[in-house]
């Protein structure tokens, strides 16, 4: 399912953002983390994972909290285009 997203400029999220790649790697071997990443993600980046804090601006925080009720597969497109 992941092979066929289309990522705005062929970017990889690694090089868009180390910090989005943790995110999003947490939340596909975490069903808890994925849950509440994915219902509410300025809580899920506020709490971390596995003891670990993310690294994000105030400005990349708030745009995160803007992709509520999507699929992961969803969020991780609208993530690599911000």
């Amino acid at each position: 399912m992941l092979k066929t997203m289309h990522y705005h400029a062929h970017q990889d999220l690694r090089e868009i953002h180390p910090e989005y790649s943790r995110i999003l790697s947490a939340a596909v071997i975490n069903q808890r983390f994925r849950d509440k990443l994915l219902s509410d993600p300025a809580k899920a980046i506020a709490i971390g994972f596995n003891g670990e804090s993310f690294n994000l601006s105030d400005v990349e925080k708030n745009e995160l909290s803007s992709l509520k009720g999507l699929s992961l597969t969803e969020f991780a497109l609208k993530l690599s285009r911000i």
